[in-house]
């Protein structure tokens, strides 16, 4: 009995791990919800019979049965209907996909609908007609001077309109951990003391911002907030135009814990298209687009296009496997821009490398599984980062 509970066992949580592994990266939600069906039954089945073998008595087995039986009646049923409920919603199938044998017996909806205009038109005036807006997050944190001085270049070369943002979040700020009994006061102080210290670096970053608009001859807004960033950032997403933060710092600007992604915290709560400064190069000369296929991907390159911040720049466009890529050259001869396919693993890195602006065209999608933890590192290591 002992040999068959540890094969059973054994078998069943090795399918465990490969359903768990293709929940994870099985690129669409019908491929996960198959590995999180019928591998998951076949596995935790597995798991409950080697438990069987191993304390072999009719209570025990009577426990097994009710479970196995249970798993199979429930959770393919709950999976099927999730799955049906999925499709019928419109959420993209994986682009590699050769057939769809619902099409026309199912009616599909658009799952990118709600999410394809996050900010109002302008008022009156139609968006292309809409004067190019520059909107710089001010920072104290170690790229505050780069996404300044890129957003003053940046509004100069375009004539934009510039917006600076001096933002601090005070919740963060006041996260001090634990309290012990009888330290509320002393807690209280260094809350006061950190936000004083926040709003100090900021003035300090906002005078740089001021001497250095001023010396380039241009004229800006300047807000001052204290709040929630997401919502005062998404607030000011500019309909024509780009936003722009730190991309290593947070709007604690040194005087909290700070947050360790702050690009990527702000695209899941919603603040998107958004471009992270590193360091701010003399000239953009080269621009890449990583395009997934989806939707979301071309509605995120229409908008590079037409607001195209850098239109003097070299655009190299790549797309995954599976891509639209007649979509993609179509839109790249619109602009004039030289567009290219799927390329070679060896010369998408060095394309990378030398790039000054990475734009990721689907990190900003909600139904989007997975893209923050594949848009790291390389695909990160550009001077500015644009979440789309």
């Amino acid at each position: 009995m002992l040999w068959l509970s540890s094969l059973f066992l054994v078998t069943g949580a090795a399918i465990c791990l490969i359903a768990a592994a293709g929940v994870l990266r099985l690129p669409d939600f019908f491929m996960r919800m198959h590995a999180a069906t019928e591998a998951g039954v076949a596995g935790c089945g597995l798991v409950l019979i080697g438990v069987g073998f191993a304390y072999p008595s009719p209570d025990v087995w009577v426990k097994v049965a009710i479970g196995v039986g249970f798993l199979l009646v429930t959770t393919p049923i709950a999976g099927h209907l999730l799955a049906r409920a999925g499709y019928v919603a419109g959420v993209p199938l994986w682009s590699g996909t050769s057939s769809d044998e619902l099409a026309g017996t199912l009616k599909r909806g658009s799952f990118d609908g709600p999410f394809a205009q996050r900010v109002a038109r302008p008022a009156g005036a139609d968006a292309a007609s809409a004067r190019f807006r520059v909107v710089v997050a001010l920072s104290a944190g170690p790229g505050g001077e780069a996404v300044a001085a890129q957003a003053i270049a940046l509004a100069k070369a375009s004539d934009a309109e510039l917006l600076a943002l001096a933002i601090i979040d005070a919740k963060q700020i006041a996260k001090i951990g634990p309290v012990p009994v009888g330290g509320n006061h002393y807690a209280a102080r260094l809350r006061a003391s950190r936000l004083e210290e926040a709003r100090r670096q900021l003035a300090a970053s906002v005078e740089r911002f001021e001497a250095a608009a001023s010396h380039a001859g241009l004229s800006y807004a300047l807000q001052l907030e204290e709040g929630d960033p997401a919502a005062l950032l998404g607030a000011h997403l500019p309909q024509r135009g780009l936003l722009l933060i730190d991309g290593q710092g947070w709007f604690d600007h040194g005087a909290g814990d700070g947050v360790g992604d702050p690009l990527g915290h702000l695209v899941a709560r919603g603040v998107f298209p958004l471009a992270a400064v590193a360091s701010s190069p003399e000239a953009i000369e080269r621009i890449v687009f990583l395009h997934d296929g989806s939707p979301h991907s071309e509605r995120r390159l229409a908008w590079f296009l037409a607001n195209d911040p850098w239109p003097e720049a070299e655009l190299v466009l790549h797309c995954e496997e599976g891509a639209h890529e007649a979509e993609i050259a179509r839109a790249s001869a619109l602009t004039g821009r030289r567009g290219r396919g799927s390329v070679p693993a060896a010369d998408k890195t060095q394309e990378l490398l030398a790039a000054h602006v990475i734009v990721h065209g689907n990190q900003g999608h909600p139904g989007w599984i997975n893209q923050a933890r594949r848009a790291g590192g390389i695909a990160r290591s550009a001077p500015i980062v644009i979440f789309g």
